[in-house]
């Protein structure tokens, strides 16, 4: 792998999850809420004057990092694996008006700006806060509510045309009630949009009020719609928000559910059906997740982290990609083995009666799952152990 193709990994890839990416995402990430603080401390006059020019030269020194990462976006953006930019040169001028890259430019622009022309140091200063949409980048709920925005389009400007509607009409309505009683405030149409605005928008500033009955009665109303305005968008960003993170936990679950061998002989069909039965839970280290002897209530199968199963006999750690718990589900038993977190868990439940469906209806299933258990967990030896003990005490 060559050293750009490597740079293009830890940058851009968005497959990869190397290490080395995810430290480089957790660096960008300080360093650009570090260059926030540092920009909103600045613009204290107080603070400004005494540790103005120590300021000033952490400011250059943020320049030169932003600057450096995206010049070597640019250079490593031709190593895109669906070969979108290909091109030295139209590839890399294509990305530069990506919205991230425009972002990244705006990072730095502002700085290099005030060395060509003359702008007031105060708005260079507040202009450094761009770099916080820099974070869009690493955060994957930033991610995830752009997706909504853009999935929930129409009905977000459906809502818009609703609110144009409304303020159009209570602006007229209000004009029509109030035009000769205060011919300040509500002198036009548009005049009497701003009462109208901070109405709808349930603000209520109080600095132009209604005087007349009719107007009073206008601006119930109004207020009653600006409700209603206000709980539209709410509603349609809250469900495609809950939308898509089903959709991001049933990919998750569905690519857990392809790494365990014991499954694949499971249809497609089975396999969507298994996955959207799952349950996500994040655990902390150290979480006694189950006990022996309780009653079995679900199996899980390990996203991330890693757990501990102890028993009387021996200690098991399973990793990514492994699952436990089916063995007393499959026996009608008590737990057998204490379950602990060994580190910061991410696990997938299948509560026990999704469970006892699922290898009802496929017998193989069943046998399968059995025999592995038996085998990983060396529950023959198991019971023959303990039998020894027992015949020992007698």
């Amino acid at each position: 792998m060559t050293l750009r193709a490597r740079l293009y990994e830890i940058l851009e890839d968005e497959e990869a999850s190397s290490p080395a990416q995810r430290r480089m995402r957790w660096v960008m990430t300080l360093l650009i809420l570090a260059s926030v603080v540092f920009a909103c401390i600045d613009t204290v006059n107080a603070v400004h004057a005494v540790w103005g020019e120590w300021l000033h030269r952490i400011e250059r020194g943020f320049v030169v990092l932003f600057t450096i990462e995206y010049l070597t976006r640019l250079w490593v953006i031709v190593e895109d694996r669906a070969e979108r930019y290909r091109d030295p040169v139209l590839g890399r001028l294509r990305y530069a008006v990506t919205p991230l890259a425009i972002v990244d430019l705006l990072a730095v622009a502002p700085f290099y700006l005030s060395l060509l022309l003359p702008i007031d140091p105060f708005i260079l200063r507040s202009l450094r806060l761009l770099r916080v949409l820099k974070i869009a980048r690493f955060s994957p709920a930033l991610s995830t509510i752009e997706v909504v925005f853009i999935n929930e389009r129409r009905a977000l400007m459906s809502t818009l045309l609703l609110f144009a509607v409304a303020l159009l009409l209570s602006s007229a309505m209000m004009f029509a009630a109030e035009r000769h009683v205060q011919q300040d405030a509500f002198a036009s149409i548009p005049a009497a949009m701003w009462w109208s605005i901070i109405t709808l928008t349930t603000v209520g500033y109080g600095d132009v009020v209604p005087a007349t009955t009719a107007g009073k009665v206008v601006a119930g109303f109004t207020a009653l719609v600006g409700i209603a305005m206000l709980a539209l968008p709410t509603a349609i960003l809250g469900a495609g928000f809950v939308n898509e993170l089903r959709k991001r936990d049933f990919g998750l679950a569905a690519a857990m559910i392809a790494r365990v061998p014991v499954f694949r002989h499971l249809a497609p069909a089975q396999l969507a059906e298994l996955a959207a039965l799952l349950h996500p839970r994040s655990l902390p280290p150290r979480y006694i997740l189950m006990r022996r002897g309780e009653h079995p209530d679900a199996m899980y199968f390990i996203d991330q982290g890693e757990v501990q199963i102890r028993s009387a006999q021996r200690r098991l750690v399973l990793g990514p990609g492994e699952y436990f718990g089916e063995l007393a589900l499959l026996e009608g038993a008590e737990r057998r083995a204490t379950i602990t977190t060994l580190t910061g868990c991410r696990l997938l439940e299948l509560r026990a009666n999704d469970f006892m469906r699922l290898v009802a209806g496929d017998p193989t299933l069943r046998e399968t799952l059995l025999d592995e258990a038996k085998r990983r967990y060396g529950l023959e030896e198991e019971r023959r152990a303990e039998a020894h003990v027992d015949a020992l005490s007698e």
